[in-house]
């Protein structure tokens, strides 16, 4: 009688340490390399800051694409946030709270028709939450008539938000670590987590297993719109004033860190500190071509190779498998 043996699987690097985390490491090394001002203190926290205001809109993106949607309203978000917490006039104790709590708020209420649409009516994630933007975008531009917005007598603990540095660092960054943190033990320790990937991973099957899946997508796309809303406060806590045609737009930047950082565009796939991951890439590259005088134009051609070149590995790791 032959006993089977079962000799250990090895393990392949990927599944120990995400690629984009070994991407983070060698561009990192690369740019000390290739400049002498990368690792000093003040531009290490400038990457920081540079990286997470982008950053928490894509942790709520990576959310919705890993439930197999996808929410383009989150630039709109971001400006109207930013617009109605100034216009709020941030100058002192409860409109300070007021300024805060309220377009968060009114971003996650966004998030929820958005989410109603999708998961209620049936439209299309792309062109509902379009959609969203174009009518976001217009209340926002008629409300302001277009003009610049200011603050007046805003409070320097307002502004705290986003210029305050505990420990040498940007108070935001803190706020993004935080962020990471809760969603990752959210998404991979929670039934709502679970649930969140099996609707990505198959829609029909999730419903046949009785997932309630209108509600778990509804709030997904809420907290999308919340945290595309928390990063448009923290731009209005760090300019204190601005025109809002020139802060949307943060959605493509957040899809491409998502989709770098390896969430499926399918759904079902993803990971919120690899997200972060991406970001920091990002961030990193976009530094160090910064600091050696790189135009524009030679900026977005290299983050286009880096995207491209992720999609394409994403796609024959998982061909693979």
């Amino acid at each position: 009688m032959s006993v089977a043996v079962h000799t250990p699987r090895r393990m392949r690097v990927s599944e120990v340490m995400s690629p984009i985390w070994i991407v983070l490491v060698v561009v990192v090394i690369v740019a000390a390399l290739v400049s002498g001002r990368f690792l000093t203190p003040n531009n290490l926290a400038a990457v920081l800051q540079q990286g997470v205001i982008t950053g928490i809109v894509a942790l709520g993106m990576t959310v919705v694409l890993i439930g197999g949607q996808f929410d383009l309203s989150t630039g709109a978000i971001v400006m109207m946030a930013a617009v109605m917490a100034l216009l709020l006039g941030p100058s002192g104790g409860v409109g300070i709270a007021v300024a805060i709590a309220l377009p968060v708020l009114v971003g996650g209420a966004i998030g929820i028709v958005n989410g109603l649409a999708v998961f209620r009516a049936g439209a299309n994630s792309i062109v509902a939450t379009i959609g969203m933007q174009f009518l976001v975008i217009g209340a926002v531009l008629a409300a302001v008539s277009g003009q610049h917005v200011r603050a007046e007598n805003i409070s320097e603990t307002f502004t705290a938000l986003a210029l305050a540095r505990p420990f040498g660092l940007p108070f935001p960054v803190f706020i993004f670590a935080a962020l990471v943190a809760v969603l990752s033990v959210t998404m991979s320790k929670t039934v709502f987590g679970r649930h969140v990937y099996a609707i990505g991973g198959d829609l029909e099957a999730a419903r046949r297993a009785g997932i309630p899946v209108a509600r778990i997508g509804v709030a997904t796309y809420a907290i999308s719109g919340a945290l595309a809303a928390l990063s448009g406060v923290l731009i209005a806590a760090l300019v204190g004033h601005l025109d809002p045609t020139a802060i949307g737009g943060y959605e493509f930047p957040a899809l491409t860190a998502v989709v770098l950082g390896g969430t499926s565009l399918a759904g079902g796939i993803g990971r919120p500190a690899d997200t972060a991951a991406a970001i920091l890439v990002i961030a990193v590259i976009t530094n160090v071509m910064t600091i050696l005088n790189y135009q524009y134009p030679i900026q977005l051609l290299v983050q286009g190779i880096v995207l491209t070149g992720a999609v394409a590995f994403y796609s024959w790791q998982r061909a693979g498998r």
